[in-house]
């Protein structure tokens, strides 16, 4: 008979009871010791401190990527600025912007739902090549719907449609833009969600711009949503501005949405193809700026600093969003020092983001005293992008007149320069002013203290808003 281990060490113990007992190699380890045990408590707690220690860097890496800019733009006004109705204000913003002005250009100004829509959608429907849109806003409603569906019927007959919309603003529209595609449409969502920017998502495309068949463009600060419809004249409707480009800054446009077109993915627009017209549109000179979150490429901040630098008599502005970087304040500031005439009008009490009302508050009472005129706007939500200086210079677009657009998110603007615009411009803004309450040193005073510590606590998150 064959004995196993086991037995043997048995059988030398019944024999020798007094005798050490030999270890046994078996299957199972021992189970360790009390110093074993504490040994690997350490190890896991001190694992798990580096563990937590490398995530909240991480964490603090993505914050600090997505709220800080890549460059710090313009840290002062510029100085010793031509007047915006010289031709060597026109050279200052070509060198300052990077961007020609083109000559012969027609600008039309459609003013709210009732106008821009109809107009777009007539665009739309009429193109036989191309369509380029790149919208902030895309979302589920009546007019998503119709905008989806003209998009559609014409890729579905062969025109080569573009749509690059902003995965944010959208509220990631996914249903939208599967239909889209299902149609034809060549769609890209502009930066959603992953792990590669995952640094990078507080920076957005906030542009509004359209180019039809290489020969009518559009930009200003409409969204895709139903809250844009209408004529601005109930609480729920937003008072907002396009404009419709026929010209060379069309062009000029259509390179602007190329620009995003590549960094998503997009093929390479082709060369324009149509025939130049035989005589310009109109008699219009036109800037196309446009910006974006990229060191040195801060163009919106530019516009208006240099605007505003070269004013003389005058600045009117339409400022949804009036929450000025301090560039920006000194910039004003010193206008009004000049004896420059400013009036600002704002949003009133039909707000779609009390945020931003509220630390916009926190800056009129400075620039009241120093003798601006400061008004809020009455019948609907207000949501309107312009500036015009001096009856001359026009500025318009995407961007707001707030550190965001300064400093983070990408836009794309006009400036035209032309008197018989501005004043027509400057009519447009008194329509709006006639339907606005002017704001006091005494309102803003008599604001319950309460109201004031909400103000100034939302004021200082104004890079964020």
């Amino acid at each position: 008979m064959v004995l196993s281990p086991l037995d043997l060490a048995k059988d030398a113990r019944s024999q020798h009871p007094h005798a050490p007992v030999p270890s046994v190699a078996t299957d199972e380890p021992a189970a360790p010791g009390p110093r074993g045990r504490r040994r690997v408590r350490t190890w896991l707690r001190r694992a798990g401190l580096g563990l937590a220690g490398l995530v909240s860097v991480g964490l603090a890496g993505l914050t600090v990527g997505n709220v800080t800019p890549a460059g710090r733009g313009l840290t002062q006004p510029p100085s010793h600025v031509a007047p915006v109705a010289s031709v060597q204000f026109r050279r200052e913003a070509e060198a300052l912007l990077g961007s020609p002005v083109t000559q012969g250009d027609a600008v039309t100004d459609l003013q709210n739902g009732d106008a821009y829509f109809p107009a777009m959608l007539a665009d739309i429907r009429s193109a036989q090549h191309s369509i380029e849109l790149e919208s902030y806003i895309l979302r589920p409603g009546r007019i998503a719907q119709t905008f989806v569906a003209a998009l559609s019927e014409r890729a579905h007959a062969g025109v080569k449609v573009r749509v690059l919309v902003d995965y944010m603003g959208a509220r990631g529209n996914v249903a939208d833009a599967e239909r889209l595609r299902a149609a034809g449409v060549d769609f890209h969502f502009f930066r959603p969600p992953t792990l590669a920017n995952l640094d990078s998502l507080n920076k957005r495309t906030h542009r509004k711009l359209m180019v039809v068949d290489d020969r009518v463009a559009y930009t200003g600060g409409m969204g895709i949503d139903d809250a844009w419809l209408g004529n601005a004249r109930t609480g729920s409707q937003k008072r907002d501005m396009m404009f419709r480009i026929r010209g060379p800054a069309m062009a000029r446009m259509r390179a602007v949405f190329e620009e995003h077109w590549l960094a998503v993915g997009g093929q390479p627009l082709p060369p324009v193809e149509r025939a130049v017209p035989a005589s310009a549109p109109g008699g219009l000179p036109v800037q196309v700026v446009a910006s974006a979150d990229r060191v040195g490429d801060y163009n919106s901040q530019r516009m208006f600093l240099l605007a505003i630098a070269g004013a003389r008599r005058s600045i009117d502005l339409e400022a949804s969003y009036f929450v000025p970087d301090e560039p920006a304040r000194r910039a004003l500031l010193a206008a009004l020092r000049r004896g420059v005439q400013v009036r600002i009008l704002v949003e009133g009490d039909h707000v779609d983001g009390h945020a931003v009302g509220y630390a916009s508050r926190t800056y009129w009472g400075e620039f009241i005293a120093a003798g601006a005129k400061i008004y809020r706007y009455g019948p609907s939500l207000f949501h309107s992008k312009l500036m015009v200086v001096d009856d001359y210079l026009t500025i318009a677009g995407s961007a707001n007149f707030d550190y965001r657009s300064f400093h983070l998110n990408d836009e794309a603007n006009i400036l035209v320069y032309d008197g018989g615009f501005a004043r027509h411009m400057t009519g447009v803004f008194d329509r709006d002013l006639a339907v606005s309450v002017p704001v006091s040193l005494q309102q803003l005073r008599a604001r319950p203290w309460t109201q004031q510590l909400t103000d100034r606590f939302y004021a200082s998150f104004a890079s964020q808003l």
